[in-house]
């Protein structure tokens, strides 16, 4: 059974204020993009709102690893959302859950097949900062979008990516790739064409499971 990679992140410019969300799907090597846009709207709800389509659009059996650099999500589902429901969705200050809609949407989509895995924002994770341009592409249109399919055999590739101490970087030039490894000890770089490259390089290396 194929394992599936899901990939999230959320923007907003002005929180509250236009936002944007990014998916990627990752399975068997296939790597397909969603994203979208609201028009006002919270970094929280944009981070929610990437979760949930993500696993809208993952295969119905396999386990998942989802990938997400949102403390808020993370927390909220694993531990939070346990004690909510249970109190008819107020919090232990017996306020109203807020985004309350975006999570029992979450509650409905995840399950425990559903690895949740934290990643820092703008830490290296090449997946994780193609998630955020894309994220951060919708908060600045100005047209508004929703579940947005992209093709990713074309998007910003070719490009090169080194893994230094544990880092992923994405590099624009072979120039930049080789100044990252340049006398590192252990350090991996490869030139990747497309999105499924860099997903298949990644596995191989061990950042993705």
């Amino acid at each position: 059974m194929d394992t599936i990679d899901i990939i999230t992140d959320g923007a907003c410019s002005g929180n509250p204020g236009r936002g944007g969300w990014a998916a990627i799907v990752i399975v068997a090597g296939r790597v397909d993009e969603y994203s979208g846009s609201e028009l006002n709207t919270t970094n929280n709800r944009m981070e929610l709102t990437a979760a949930i389509e993500g696993l809208r659009h993952a295969p119905q059996a396999g386990p998942i690893t989802m990938v997400c650099d949102s403390q808020y999500v993370i927390n909220g589902i694993t531990k939070w959302v346990h004690g909510w429901q249970r109190n008819e969705w107020r919090t232990r200050e017996n306020q109203p859950v807020e985004n309350r809609d975006l999570w029992e949407a979450l509650v409905a989509v995840s399950s425990p097949r559903v690895r949740w895995q934290h990643v820092k924002g703008h830490s290296g994770h090449a997946l994780n900062e193609r998630a955020n341009t894309l994220a951060q592409q919708h908060a600045r249109s100005t047209t508004r979008t929703r579940n947005t399919t992209e093709s990713s055999s074309t998007a910003e590739f070719p490009c090169y990516i080194s893994y230094v101490n544990g880092v992923v970087t994405r590099h624009a030039t072979w120039a930049a790739c080789q100044h990252a490894v340049h006398g590192v000890s252990n350090a991996k770089f490869k030139k990747v064409a497309t999105a499924t490259e860099l997903t298949l390089q990644l596995h191989k290396w061990g950042v993705l499971s």
